[in-house]
């Protein structure tokens, strides 16, 4: 995300949806902060710890065309209408505005408040329909990608900045974002996977609960 904010070729305003930070996410860093000398709304469907804006996805209330950038980061399971969203998030983003949108595939479930979905890049395709121009992504094993990216364009398309995008994305693939995540999902079999991240998950609310007092 740091290489994606980079410049400033994206328009602003910059709102994060599904901002909220559940326990065990205090050490992690801000999106924000990925987006220096930009204007920076970090939002959620519900009030709590990193939500500057509560906004509904499936009904955003914003004016059309207020929004230069919009960041979904592994959002789009929790959403019960995803494609309501992206014809929302369409209809909120200025001309030449762009959505970036990430989300899980070969991964748990996990309730944050609810999960959904699981999406293929082509799932992406299909959500970025109203959209003017996309990129697809999807980093992990071939036929069972952990990660899914989707980058979506409102025209007035710009070149240069899709060009350094597309260099972005082809970096990260390359990369295979390669954290703690990705080694065990990729290293594990499916019947470990869960009880790994069900462990991980409960060591994470204890060290919350640990820290609040």
């Amino acid at each position: 995300m740091q290489e994606i904010g980079k410049g400033s070729d994206l328009l602003d305003p910059v709102y994060e949806f599904g901002a909220y930070r559940v326990p065990g996410q205090d050490a992690r860093g801000y999106v924000r902060d990925c987006f220096p000398g930009k204007t920076f709304v970090a939002s959620d469907a519900r009030p709590g710890p990193g939500v500057d804006q509560v906004l509904d996805l499936h009904s955003i209330a914003l004016g059309d065309a207020t929004v230069g950038t919009a960041i979904l980061l592994d959002t789009v399971e929790h959403v019960e209408r995803p494609w309501e969203a992206l014809a929302e998030i369409a209809r909120v983003l200025k001309p030449g505005g762009v959505v970036v949108m990430t989300s899980v595939m070969f991964f748990p479930i996990h309730f944050y408040p609810d999960d959904y979905w699981r999406f293929t890049a082509s799932g992406f395709r299909a959500l970025l329909k109203p959209f003017d121009d996309m990129i697809l992504a999807s980093v992990g094993l071939k036929n069972l990608p952990h990660t899914v990216l989707g980058i979506g364009m409102k025209a007035p398309v710009s070149a240069e900045l899709k060009a350094r995008l597309e260099k972005t994305v082809t970096d990260w693939h390359k990369s295979g974002s390669r954290s703690w995540k990705e080694v065990a999902l990729n290293s594990l079999p499916p019947f470990l996977s869960a009880p790994a991240y069900e462990w991980f998950a409960s060591w994470q609310a204890r060290s919350a609960e640990y820290k609040d007092r």
